[in-house]
């Protein structure tokens, strides 16, 4: 039994905790000899399963291997366990109690068999992180409840069974090691697994799904291309459309962004392209294969298709085919007061709102604002009478060098586009283009 000096105290929300509980990390159980109640040798301990539908799952099975070749284990409920504190576990019941037979129990998950050493996704540090021990709340005399996930080097030594000799020797040669003192715990409601059986993942879905819902997109797409091929699909799937799209967006390598959309269904697909920005959505088509990229257009919303469709006109390398067409374009003779009733009502569907484009009767640029302007304005005011006319643009055939330029000489946060006829049809993000201003800065550095 090992008792951790240091545990957070909120761990034990959900836990009748009373004096007298004590931890048990799972690697103590592991392979220990199991008893019946005759006093007869049955087997070791392999595996036990916990019910997930708890906050703490607790211990419900357990699994008996009764011998290199003995075809099937022997599974039994936990309660017939009676002492887990000998030399050996022993049970309140005949081994003919036990029955041959895996578990196979809805919402329960023998967690050797889905957790240790399985990639998990710690949901409070935002990363991937691989289960060395397990760590169970001691309840009573033998109940057990799933607390952590031990993902420190200290618990992978503890399986190999190392621990004593080598804390031994560090405390010799080196008292104050970081070693000595550290456990790396993951509380349970941090945790995503990646690998349970579908049963028991539903149930804890919903509950993680909101877990990973609050962590900022940047970080789950950080997280799933940590992960391999197969995880990170299946975390995919587990998001709903908006996280996904968030997330997908966040994403930087291309070809992570196109396994992930070509792990989901079609429909998903499409419901996952409906949420992201449009120029967002026109980036990751273009690099699917024509027919797909075809299908899930189909599938698409019809005005979310469209914007998308004519972001898809535009080369790559210019000013159309960077810019999104999510902008604000009010006509100039809207007063101050309109101007705020029309944002509130608009701003719900725009991601973002650096400017105000002013436009007159053709929808032709002729003025730009932002919000601190509104501000100092009277309501009454016209946006014609506080805009900053003639603002810089750029064509939509535009090289991708000449929008960084108009970007950095103006200290831009976004860029208008216009076409032939000076309509404004998209707006560039500081954000799309600052990469490219770094290069252009690096190589001025170099002197190329």
């Amino acid at each position: 039994m090992t008792t951790p000096d240091r545990l957070p105290t909120n761990d034990m929300q959900g836990v009748v905790a009373e004096e007298g509980h004590s931890f048990v990390f799972f690697s103590a159980l592991l392979n220990k000899p199991v008893c019946d109640s005759q006093g007869a040798w049955v087997g070791q301990l392999t595996d036990v399963a916990v019910s997930v539908a708890y906050m703490f799952p607790p211990v419900v099975s357990f699994v008996v291997q009764r011998g290199r070749w003995e075809p099937f284990a022997l599974t039994g409920r936990w309660s017939d366990v009676v002492d887990i504190e000998g030399a050996a576990i022993r049970l309140g019941v005949p081994i003919h109690a036990l029955k041959p037979s895996k578990m196979d129990a809805p919402g329960e998950i023998l967690i050797r068999e889905a957790l240790l050493d399985k990639q998990i996704v710690d949901t409070s540090g935002a990363k991937v992180v691989r289960v060395n021990d397990l760590h169970f709340l001691k309840l009573g005399r033998c109940e057990l409840r799933l607390i952590h996930v031990d993902v420190g080097t200290r618990g992978l030594v503890r399986r190999m069974g190392w621990e004593s000799a080598l804390d031994g020797l560090l405390r010799r040669v080196a008292p104050r090691a970081h070693y000595l003192s550290a456990e790396r715990l993951i509380r349970w409601q941090y945790v995503q697994p990646l690998s349970l059986d579908p049963k028991a993942h539903n149930i804890r879905l919903s509950v993680l799904q909101r877990q990973l819902k609050e962590l900022h997109p940047a970080d789950i797409a950080e997280i799933l291309t940590d992960l391999d091929t197969h995880d990170r699909a299946t975390m995919f799937r587990s998001l709903d459309p908006e996280t996904a799209a968030d997330a997908l967006a966040e994403v930087e390598d291309p070809r992570i962004q196109t396994q992930l959309i070509e792990t989901v269904s079609q429909e998903h697909a499409a419901d996952i392209l409906e949420e992201m920005p449009p120029d967002e959505a026109a980036d990751l088509l273009s690099e699917l294969p024509q027919e797909t990229s075809t299908a899930l257009l189909h599938k698409m919303e019809i005005d979310e298709a469209q914007d998308v469709r004519e972001l898809l006109t535009y080369a790559p390398d210019t000013a159309g085919g960077m810019m999104t067409t999510e902008f604000v374009a009010l006509p100039a003779e809207l007063t101050v007061e309109d101007t705020f009733a029309h944002l509130r009502s608009a701003a719900p569907d725009i991601e973002n709102i650096y400017y105000l484009f002013v436009v007159d009767a053709d929808r032709r640029l002729v003025g730009v604002l932002n919000l601190r302007h509104l501000i100092m304005a009277v309501p009454q005011a016209q946006l014609s009478e506080i805009m900053i006319r003639n603002p810089a643009r750029v064509h939509h055939t535009d090289s991708r060098d000449t929008v960084a330029e108009i970007v950095e000489k103006y200290d831009l946060l976004a860029l208008p586009v216009v076409d032939d006829n000076d309509v404004i049809v998209g707006m560039i993000t500081v954000d799309d283009v600052v990469s490219h201003i770094a290069n252009q800065a690096w190589k001025r550095k170099l002197g190329h």
